[in-house]
């Protein structure tokens, strides 16, 4: 805080002087205004004059025109994202189903190729619509002289 000189309690009373000549009955008010910072005296001991009142902006009947039809466009393209996730929705599980049938098929499908390829079926299959027969003997292993195959080729 400043501090006081003998100039400065001269100008207060002067000015409280001239004041009381004034307007004897009430005090003019001050027109000077604060608005952004906190008040501060330019002498010491002066009366700091009160911040004013802002004044209110009005809103425009543009402004809420523009601020419902946003609303409306946002609440509409909400819409229909949840009809799109549900379409969605009920095709996966579509396929799902697909799926699933599929899986089944191939599982019967695999059994069938198990049942068809077990040897008893074939063994009769063979013996009766082929008239194979099952050998007696064990088969021989032999070998095969290579000279004498090129000799026989000559």
């Amino acid at each position: 805080m400043r501090k006081t000189s003998p100039g400065d309690i001269e100008e207060m009373a002067r000015r409280a002087i001239t004041d009381s000549l004034r307007s004897p009955t009430a005090p003019n008010p001050d027109r000077r205004y604060i608005y952004n910072d906190d008040p501060q005296a330019v002498f010491a001991g002066y009366a700091v004059p009160p911040n004013k009142r802002g004044n209110r902006r009005k809103i425009s009947t543009f402004t809420i025109i523009l601020v419902l039809f946003g609303f409306g466009i946002a609440t509409v393209m909400y819409i229909s994202n949840i009809i799109a996730v549900n379409r969605i929705a009920l095709e996966v599980n579509e396929l799902e189903a697909k799926y699933g049938k599929i899986l089944n098929a191939n599982e019967a499908l695999r059994a069938e190729i198990n049942r068809k390829s077990g040897w008893e079926r074939i063994g009769k299959i063979a013996t009766e619509q082929l008239d194979l027969k099952y050998a007696k003997e064990q088969p021989r292993w032999f070998s095969i002289d290579t000279e004498k195959l090129e000799e026989i080729g000559k």
